[in-house]
């Protein structure tokens, strides 16, 4: 009994290392590309005269981020 115990035990640990894995890479496919697209198109929209309100660029990058995640949570579940 004890032995199917800590099998048990390991199996649970490598599954949550797996998840926090998961977790951490999903967070850097979706806030990456949001946060470059966003200063990208404050830059551009700074330089052309037309400077976003900080509520649009929030808006913005939260769009692209969610976006990635959807895109990046997906293919992770395809195995």
């Amino acid at each position: 009994m004890q032995i199917a115990a800590n099998a048990k035990s390991r199996a649970r640990r490598v599954a949550h290392d797996d998840t926090s894995a998961r977790l951490a890479g999903l967070m850097i496919v979706s806030l990456f590309p949001a946060f470059f697209w966003t200063a990208l198109i404050g830059g551009i929209g700074s330089a052309v005269g037309h400077s976003p309100s900080a509520v649009s660029l929030m808006t913005i990058g939260t769009a692209i981020a969610v976006f990635c995640a959807a895109v990046g949570q997906m293919l992770s579940n395809r195995n």
